[in-house]
């Protein structure tokens, strides 16, 4: 299977008034196209942390993350943007989404962000949001929908620009057992049918199942 995404030694050291706080501790680790897998452990583990330097929301202390081979910090910012607006989507425990705009708008966010025309943009939200059920919604606001809803409006969000990859940090922490289910299911069943590869942070090993492959992570290491 073709290696998209592969981290190399990474260290991540946050320091604070003299204090230092080793999160990450030369972590490796390898994502394969397609791969539906979850990074799992404890809170404080550092898969947040982990997660944001994948993704490139933050940046390693120390190591090197490869996408297709390229590293992806020795990018200028600009085309790092464009690797984080394109190739990546996320997915986080809180659903970030805006209260004044609809499910619809919400959606439609990071393409116009990426420069796409409104009217296609708004098509292709459209699009995505039938695909995860919510083509009923599409009008709705935030406030107005299940907090199930809002999680798929985010899932939704996260794969409008048609990335490789989804970065999902305790996507189902905040919903009860049964939802939380529905949207793994959910994201699960769009891995199969997009082939989009997803990297899925959880504390919750009742998610096991659906994973090809469970990465554990304890005090900022791969075990």
């Amino acid at each position: 299977m073709e290696v998209i995404i592969k981290a190399e030694n990474l260290v991540k050291v946050y320091r604070s008034e003299g204090d230092e706080v080793v999160a990450l501790k030369g972590v490796n680790l390898e994502l394969t196209a397609g791969e539906f897998s979850l990074l799992m452990g404890a809170s404080g583990s550092g898969k947040s942390t982990l997660l944001h330097i994948l993704g490139t929301l933050d940046r390693p202390t120390e190591g090197r993350v490869l996408y297709r081979g390229r590293d992806l910090f020795a990018l200028p910012e600009g085309e790092l943007a464009k690797f984080r607006n394109r190739k990546v989507g996320f997915v986080f425990q809180f659903h970030y989404l805006i209260n004044e705009l609809t499910l619809l708008e919400n959606v439609m966010a990071p393409l116009l962000v990426g420069g796409f025309p409104r009217d296609e943009a708004a098509v292709r939200a459209e699009e995505v949001l039938k695909r995860v059920g919510l083509g009923h919604r599409l009008s709705h606001r935030p406030f107005e929908v299940s907090g199930g809803e809002k999680q798929r409006t985010a899932v939704a969000r996260a794969l409008v620009t048609e990335p490789e990859v989804v970065l999902a940090d305790e996507p189902t922490g905040n919903l009860d057992s049964q939802t939380a289910r529905s949207v793994v299911e959910l994201m699960r069943e769009l891995n199969r049918e997009l082939g989009t590869t997803f990297l899925i942070a959880t504390h919750n090993s009742e998610l096991e199942s659906f994973a090809d492959k469970v990465y554990f992570i304890k005090d900022g290491v791969i075990l």
